[in-house]
């Protein structure tokens, strides 16, 4: 990838009007995956002057910068009281402290990527994300719409919950891509999450309808959840390999946590 420009914007008015003048201007996160991509860039905009990169309690969530990083958000006492800590256990998980030292929760989210430990723990729990300039979408809904949002992901807002929690991450060995990420989650009702399929992790919203009705079949609420997975292959594993683990994960999640 090859960079024209590199522009540290003053405000979000500006890093937005960059952002909106070229398809070829590109926001930079951690920038971890973009030195990936295989496009160049014309203006590279760094949103680092903007103080995006705090964790804030408020009275009914938790605001997290775009620019925090996964290890700030790893290690705060703040999102360890979410959850009993399910949220920091899943990043932990993530590559090495290198990595998460530079790797961005807003570029985490924004990018839907399949792989990604942080959307499918973050699913597990009523979230909103804030984009400059008026934005404020679910991250439900976020990851259903298809492509990415117009504005800048500023906040993600992790709504206050003391939900039993599960997440078990699949994988070859501790630096690898998952091979499939399951996370769910019951507070006055169940939340139930499954990504790296190799798609964008989704809810699996049958089965949750089963059980917040009243569903009490475990094995009845997997076969659902099995129902309305769509998993495939990838170079790391086949199709069928991950249903087997769904099924397993997905049982001795919801038997954990009912």
């Amino acid at each position: 990838m090859k960079v024209n420009e590199y522009v540290r914007a003053a405000s979000l008015e500006e890093a937005y009007s960059l952002k909106k003048s070229s398809p070829k201007n590109k926001i930079l996160g951690g920038g971890l995956w973009l030195k990936k991509g295989n496009g160049d860039v014309d203006k590279l905009i760094d949103l680092s002057r903007l103080g995006l990169d705090q964790i804030k309690e408020e009275k009914d969530y938790v605001s997290v910068g775009a620019l925090v990083t996964q290890r700030a958000f790893e290690t705060s006492p703040i999102i360890k009281k979410i959850g009993g800590g399910v949220l920091s256990d899943a990043v932990h998980q993530i590559m090495g402290p290198a990595f998460r030292n530079s790797a961005t929760i807003g570029g985490s989210v924004y990018g839907k990527y399949g792989f990604s430990d942080v959307i499918t723990a973050l699913l597990g729990f009523k979230v909103d994300l804030v984009f400059y300039p008026e934005e404020v979408i679910s991250l439900d809904e976020y990851v259903k719409k298809p492509g990415f949002a117009d504005g800048i992901l500023t906040e993600v807002r992790i709504y206050k919950s003391s939900a039993k929690s599960f997440f078990k991450k699949v994988k070859m060995t501790a630096l690898d891509y998952p091979i499939l990420n399951v996370c769910v989650t019951k507070d006055k009702d169940y939340r139930i999450v499954v990504g790296s399929r190799p798609l964008v992790a989704c809810l699996c919203e049958g089965a949750m309808k089963y059980l917040n009705e009243g569903g009490k079949d475990v094995d009845q609420a997997v076969e659902l959840a099995m129902q309305e997975l769509k998993l495939g292959d990838s170079m790391s594993a086949k199709g069928e390999y991950r249903s087997h683990l769904a099924r397993v994960y997905l049982k001795r999640a919801l038997e954990e946590v009912k």
